[in-house]
């Protein structure tokens, strides 16, 4: 038996009394959060009934749809094939959505049934009189979730100089919070004289908050501070700290103690001593943290996102923050849990009440139907696959 959210279609005599998270019969100006974080599914769903809006079309196909991505979203792919099959025979083929052809499809190539794909596709189309959608044997399984680290690893690119000021300030909070953090400095085509001290800045700033900092590739960044250090020519101070920072975290004392006497030299007073650097934690990537960026990359959500604060959300929260136009390409993202589902759409809400622009690009047909049970297209714009 369907279950339905949308409860019953409201009468004539008056407004509809359900309304979906950030959308109601007028259309209001703030959004609102769901939290599901401390309930069971049957409550969460219940919960969600009275924050969907009811819409005009066919309260089955309405039911269908969204039991289905439900089913799905909370990993029973058979009940989820029952409801689509059983709701697509139900209304004789033709005058069903392609919504629900849709998901039926994307569920067989998710779950690898390729002998129902054919089947379906051929009643596909004879009934519709186009050519159905094919079968991607190409496409590569999503990759697994990232394992929770220990310490969040960011990459810096492009040419670091002074106008990554906040990109930094940013790092420097994001330390904070983890106690640990790793920097990738492979990346990196060119550091210039307000590129080290704002570098240098950053990395004194972790060191008086007590984070637990390691360069990585740290000899890549040192061959492009070199060229600037000139002894006896009291000029690039901020490169010659930075590069003796660089190589204490090589763990090289010797060259260590021979940079720091050319400064002593140049500079005529005491350069930094030599720690040895911490021992490499261990980390997952975080997105790209590009020192110049005129076209950000977008974020990518892949394989299955589970519980109520999944780590990809975290890494969302830290890819946001730098930017006023969020994309999110879930092309990969294979399943989005229920209760995951309701953590983005809090995230998002709070993103689009800082005025930001959340763009979410080509969900599967189940996730995007998931997505719009939980209101997530009214705090984002989704863009389906073709």
């Amino acid at each position: 038996m369907a279950m339905s959210l949308f409860g019953k279609k409201p009468s004539d005599k008056g407004p509809a009394t359900t309304t979906r998270p950030g959308k109601s019969r007028e259309r209001s100006e703030t959004t609102t959060s769901l939290d599901l974080t401390q309930l069971g599914d049957g409550r969460a769903l219940a919960a969600a009934a009275g924050k969907i809006l009811v819409s005009e079309g066919s309260l089955e196909e309405h039911a269908a749809v969204e039991e289905a991505a439900i089913l799905y979203a909370n990993s029973n792919n058979d009940g989820a094939r029952s409801v689509l099959e059983a709701a697509i025979d139900g209304t004789a083929s033709k005058h069903s959505s392609h919504e629900l052809w849709a998901m039926l499809f994307d569920l067989y190539r998710i779950t690898g049934q390729r002998a129902a794909f054919d089947a379906r596709s051929e009643i596909f189309s004879q009934t519709f009189e186009v050519s159905p959608p094919r079968w991607d044997e190409s496409a590569p399984p999503p990759p697994a979730a990232p394992a929770r680290p220990n310490a969040p690893a960011v990459n810096l690119s492009g040419n670091l100089s002074g106008n990554a000021r906040t990109q930094f300030e940013q790092l420097v909070r994001i330390g904070q919070k983890m106690g640990k953090l790793r920097i990738d400095l492979s990346r990196l085509r060119g550091i210039d004289d307000a590129g080290c001290l704002l570098l240098n800045d950053t990395l004194a700033a972790l060191r008086r908050a007590r984070v637990e900092v390691f360069l990585v590739n740290a000899r890549h960044a040192l061959s492009l501070v070199e060229p600037k250090l000139k002894i006896g020519e009291k000029q690039s101070q901020a490169a010659w700290l930075l590069a003796l920072a660089l190589i204490q975290q090589s763990a090289d004392a010797e060259h260590f103690d021979a940079v720091a006497l050319d400064y002593a030299i140049t500079f005529e007073e005491s350069p930094p001593a030599y720690e040895a650097p911490p021992a490499a934690p261990e980390v997952v990537e975080l997105p790209p943290v590009a020192a110049v960026s005129d076209q950000p990359e977008r974020f990518a959500m892949n394989g299955d996102v589970t519980g109520n604060q999944p780590e990809v959300l975290r890494q969302l929260a830290v890819y946001a923050s730098q930017r006023s136009r969020v994309e999110i390409d879930a092309s990969g993202l294979k399943r989005i849990e229920f209760v995951s589902a309701g953590a983005l759409f809090n995230q998002l809400a709070q993103l689009q009440n800082q005025g930001k622009l959340s763009l979410i690009y080509r969900p599967n047909a189940l996730v995007a139907a998931l997505m719009r049970v939980m209101g997530i297209d009214q705090v984002a714009t989704i863009e389906r696959q073709p």
